[in-house]
């Protein structure tokens, strides 16, 4: 008779053998997992700049700022007039400051100022003179035959006109009478409006139209035409 093989069963595992190599290959798991965040790359954290090295940066900011400040209004300066510049807007806006000043100082007498309004009105009036002649023979007809500039040119004759008529008028009325320092305040507006409308619209034009030696030569014209300074009287000894 032939013999049964048998087969050798293996061993079974108790459940507390089971549990333990369970627990161990969750642990040899959890440490392969520890050893692979280390081994990753982490960004490191950018570190900020110490407060001495900003303040060094915003220096060397604020100087390059400055330099290119610097240089935009050298350039400015060059293509741009200058008011200290001898041209003929510069001398007609020194005369309108000039003029607006004694506005000032004549709106702020009063009756009792008898003399001094009339010595004041006096003053006024040669400086008014003055300033319309060099405008009305040098500027305006220079600048009446443009487009951009005609309308403001004629409106200037004819705020002379008015303006001179005024003046006429205070001539005639007494120092102390309170007629006197309501039309003087008529004056002192019209005379600012046309300040106003000149230094807005005329005077840009003229800057655009004519070049720096053309203006140049219409305030060589200007000074000309001025009357030459009277004479300071000698104190008597």
């Amino acid at each position: 008779m032939a013999k049964k093989t048998t087969r050798k069963q293996a061993p079974k595992r108790s459940p507390g053998k089971k549990k333990a190599a369970v627990r161990k290959t969750s642990a040899t798991r959890r440490v392969a997992t520890r050893v692979a965040r280390k081994t990753t790359a982490v960004p490191q954290r950018r570190k900020r700049p110490s407060r001495r090295l900003a303040a060094t940066v915003g220096a060397a900011t604020a100087a390059v700022r400055d330099s290119v400040a610097g240089a935009v209004a050298t350039m400015a300066a060059r293509l741009r007039w200058s008011s200290s510049e001898s041209d003929a807007v510069a001398i007609l806006e020194q005369e309108h400051r000039r003029v607006q000043k004694l506005l000032e100082q004549g709106e702020a007498t009063t009756e009792r100022a008898r003399k001094g309004r009339r010595e004041l009105l006096e003053t006024l009036t040669a400086a008014l003179n003055a300033h319309e002649l060099i405008e009305e023979k040098v500027l305006y007809p220079a600048l009446q035959s443009h487009p951009q500039a005609r309308d403001v040119v004629l409106e200037g004759y004819q705020e002379h006109h008015v303006a001179d008529l005024i003046v006429e008028e205070l001539l005639a009325v007494a120092t102390d009478n309170e007629e006197w320092g309501a039309k003087f305040k008529v004056l002192k507006e019209n005379i600012e409006h046309h300040i106003q409308e000149e230094e807005r619209e005329l005077f840009p034009a003229a800057r655009r139209i004519f070049s720096r030696e053309e203006l140049r030569e219409l305030a060589a014209r200007m000074l000309a035409l001025r009357p030459p300074p009277r004479p300071r009287a000698r104190p008597r000894r």
